[in-house]
């Protein structure tokens, strides 16, 4: 589910002003995709893991004295950014909540820390590269990720945990 990051970095921007801009009724319905997608969000999370394990396998593989202290010392090198890291894994676990699954502060926050490279690379006057701008061909990602968001939609419809449901 390596696209779901890259689709909620473009598509909860959109949602979130829509739910500020609608009416309270439509609004709903804005903040219902939302929480979809937020939970959605686990996929990825689930994703990079298994991609941080293989980067810790190949490390083994080559010789690589892997540590918690040599993790440490890596990660002091660049903090900012190894706490960014460690946040955009560890917040979409608060989206499983009924309550904050539809929180537009901590959707805003998510936002944010997907988005960091690019902030921070276009204040420094850094070149930098979109998110998903590696991706050739886009079609069949979006295609899954619908499916995706419709499914959780679903899902959380059907067990009562969309924000509508409150």
């Amino acid at each position: 589910m390596e696209f779901v990051d890259v689709a909620y970095a473009y598509l909860a921007p959109v949602l979130l002003l829509l739910c500020l801009l609608l009416k309270r009724s439509n609004a709903l319905y804005c903040k219902n995709i939302l929480a979809a997608m937020n939970v959605c969000l686990l996929f990825f999370v689930v994703s990079a893991c298994r991609e941080y394990y293989n980067l810790y396998q190949l490390a083994k593989a080559f010789g690589f004295n892997v540590t918690f202290q040599g993790m440490l010392k890596l990660a002091s090198t660049n903090i900012p950014y190894f706490a960014k890291n460690i946040l955009v894994l560890l917040l979409p676990f608060l989206f499983l909540f009924k309550k904050l699954s539809g929180n537009l502060f901590l959707t805003a926050l998510m936002i944010v820390f997907l988005w960091y490279d690019v902030i921070f690379c276009a204040i420094t006057n850094q070149p930098y590269k979109f998110i998903g701008s590696n991706y050739a061909p886009y079609l069949i990602h979006i295609l899954r990720y619908s499916c995706l968001l419709v499914g959780m939609y679903s899902f959380l419809w059907l067990v009562k945990r969309l924000p509508i449901n409150k």
